[in-house]
């Protein structure tokens, strides 16, 4: 939920399903938009300690567009100690250009991490709190609107 942002992104519901380790599939609804499209997460190569893990996938397009796909491929990095890296180039069907996202993962202890994301155009930090299954994560989207992120994992 981010709260005066545009109709898609104030209230976003996502179910994936983890088909096996390197792949999820899912489904994506914005009910104010309103907006339903597939998600997909498949990581094509894992990270090794001299390669880095490449992912590609779908998924709306980014925070604060109208509507529109996004089509990524993604290379990540752990560099250890809690610290991942992460860039990518990512097709926007709203946009119509590939936009380079990029990022970094810091994980403080089992419950605590954050995730500082560039989606190409604008800034998303977000720190998350974990506990069994459940995670609240509080982000301040395009560094203007506070959101928060419920999660259930089952």
């Amino acid at each position: 939920m981010i709260p005066g942002q545009i109709p898609r992104a104030q209230f976003r519901n996502t179910l994936m399903y983890r088909v096996n380790a390197d792949l999820q599939v899912g489904v994506e609804y914005n009910p104010l938009a309103p907006d339903v499209g597939p998600l997909l997460n498949w990581r094509v190569v894992r990270e090794g300690d001299d390669r880095p893990a490449v992912i590609v996938g779908t998924s709306s397009d980014r925070i604060g567009t109208p509507s529109g796909r996004a089509y990524y491929l993604t290379v990540s990095k752990s560099l250890g100690e809690g610290v991942g890296l992460y860039v990518g180039a990512s097709y926007s069907g709203f946009e119509k250009k590939l936009l380079i996202p990029a990022g970094v993962s810091l994980q403080f202890d089992e419950q605590w991490s954050s995730l500082l994301v560039y989606d190409g155009v604008n800034f998303h930090p977000m720190v998350t709190h974990t506990w069994d299954r459940y995670g609240l994560t509080l982000l301040l989207a395009n560094l203007k609107y506070p959101g928060i992120s419920i999660s259930l994992g089952f």
